[in-house]
């Protein structure tokens, strides 16, 4: 199964996953996470929207207390609760059946947004 993190269009260098925020009794998650984390430190948010299913393994009990996660992986699987979206990480790994899902960059409200609708594990950007 390829990663889908070009797919995101952030570039060649690696992320870290610093917060993970479930809300609205888990119909929505947001994970918070920070590009070229030895350089600019860019910030940017994966939101999964309509969720139905969150699965959650920590890994590596030791870690837990780290304020950062390496990014290892991302699939995102196809929205409309078709296929769950896989998230890698050296500390966990989360699993999220989703019905839409969008990428959120900057720093506030203000950021740019571009959402993204993926189908048959094709993602196609909108704005």
């Amino acid at each position: 199964m390829p990663d889908d993190y070009n797919l995101l269009n952030l570039g060649g260098l690696t992320s870290l996953v610093t917060n993970v925020n479930v809300s609205l009794w888990g119909n929505e998650v947001l994970l918070e996470c920070i590009y070229d984390p030895t350089g600019d430190r860019l910030p940017y948010f994966l939101v999964f929207h309509d969720c139905r299913e969150i699965m959650w393994e920590v890994h590596d009990e030791e870690e837990v207390k780290e304020p950062e996660a390496d990014l290892i992986g991302i699939h995102l699987g196809e929205d409309a609760h078709l296929k769950a979206a896989l998230i890698h990480t050296d500390i966990f790994e989360i699993s999220i059946l989703y019905g839409s899902f969008s990428i959120h960059k900057g720093q506030n409200s203000n950021f740019e947004r571009t959402d993204l609708k993926t189908e048959s594990n094709i993602v196609t950007m909108r704005n």
